[in-house]
């Protein structure tokens, strides 16, 4: 009797019935798994079947054949599927997986928080190019200090450079002078070349010497002896122009004096007359002055400009004790009138003499004195002066 048939058992609903999936622990994947093996029909025979030898089965339509690294993927439909399918983590429900959450952001505060940044950053900024700007100053500092030093030590020694040859010219100026009083006044022979020799030498050392110097590297107390030999060079060159305006305007009266030998001509006489008993006498100048050398002396007539109207009158020379009738002149003694009433001219040789002695002190100094109650102090010469400046000067570095 033939065998009755078995029913095919449905494994797959089997297994959903007994927990699916999830109640079996699938092994886990890797590479070179093996597939659990496919039932097929000859498994199933009844007795007396004999089976034949194990044949290849073509892979379920669906199954993709495994890739490097992964196992094959069996057709769903395949009852071993659900036994089959790899292991992966268990993931949560759609529910359960984080949404995506929308972020407020508080404008105001962006706002400040950037406000405070860039406060921040320009305070910092501020503050380094402040360092770096002090920096620089400092360095621009020394650097100009440094020039300003160098400048003063070159303005120095060409101060000392000028003061020497301003030296030179006041004892040249000192020399010529010295010269021109001693032919005036020893020699009474008048210095006709000293005017124009004067004229051509200026001690050249004026306030224009200082413009633009610099003084950090000069020490206060040469800067101030600067100063005052300016001062006084001024004075110099000042009493130095009277000098030459001088003898330039005297040279004739001064030629004459001294060509007579120091005697004054007769310029003035007295005149007495009938009319001049209760009045006095009137003092007129003659029309010509009587020279001390002249050859024919004083003359017996007088011709003098008339002391009471205009024009010339002339009247005998008072010779005796005795005024005649008509009247008579009788002549002043030369150096009585000067005493009286010095000319302008003697006055004008006086100052100049006064004023190359002066000349010849300011460039050579003053020795101290005593006289009496009165003490005159010494006085450095301007000459000494600009030797000891120049010479101070020229250590400068």
């Amino acid at each position: 009797m033939a065998e009755e048939r078995k029913p095919k058992i449905d494994l797959k609903s089997r297994l959903q019935k007994m927990g699916g999936p999830a109640g079996a622990t699938p092994p886990p994947p890797g590479v070179g798994s093996v597939p659990a093996p496919s039932m097929t029909p000859a498994m199933h025979r009844g007795p007396g079947m004999t089976p034949g030898p194990p044949q290849s089965v073509p892979p379920p339509s669906g199954l993709r054949p495994p890739g490097p690294g992964r196992s094959a993927a069996l057709d769903p439909s395949n009852p071993l599927a659900a036994v089959a399918q790899p292991f992966t983590p268990s993931r949560p429900p759609a529910h359960a997986m984080a949404q995506p959450q929308r972020i407020e952001v508080d404008e105001d505060a962006v706002r400040q928080a950037r406000g405070r940044a860039f406060k921040g950053g320009l305070t910092a900024g501020i503050v380094v190019a402040a360092m770096v700007g002090a920096g620089a100053w400092m360095g621009g500092v020394a650097s100009e200090k440094g020039a300003a030093h160098s400048q003063s030590v070159r303005d120095a020694h060409d101060l000392s450079a000028d003061l020497l040859k301003a030296k030179d010219s006041l004892t040249a100026v000192q020399q010529k002078v010295q010269e021109g009083g001693k032919s005036l006044i020893a020699d009474r022979k008048y210095p006709a070349d000293l005017s124009k020799q004067l004229s051509g030498m200026v001690i050249d050392f004026g306030g224009d010497k200082l413009f633009g110097r610099r003084f950090s590297g000069i020490p206060s107390d040469a800067t101030r002896q600067l100063f005052d030999f300016i001062t006084r060079v001024q004075a110099l060159n000042d009493k130095k122009d009277l000098i030459v305006g001088l003898l330039t305007k005297l040279q004739k009266p001064v030629t004459e004096e001294l060509s007579r030998g120091g005697q004054m001509p007769i310029s003035y006489v007295v005149v007495m007359d009938k009319d001049t008993p209760d009045m006095g006498v009137f003092l007129a100048p003659l029309a010509t002055p009587i020279s001390p050398d002249s050859k024919t002396g004083v003359p017996n007539e007088l011709t003098f400009l008339n002391p009471r109207g205009s024009g010339n009158v002339k009247l005998p020379r008072l010779t005796t004790d005795k005024v005649p009738k008509d009247g008579a002149a009788a002549t002043v003694v030369p150096n009585t009138f000067e005493k009286v009433c010095p000319a302008a001219t003697h006055g004008q040789v006086a100052q100049l003499v006064s004023s190359m002695n002066s000349l010849v002190d300011d460039i050579q100094g003053q020795k101290g004195s005593e006289s009496g109650d009165a003490v005159t102090e010494s006085k450095a010469g301007l000459a000494e002066v600009a030797g000891k400046l120049s010479e101070q000067l020229s250590k400068v570095n």
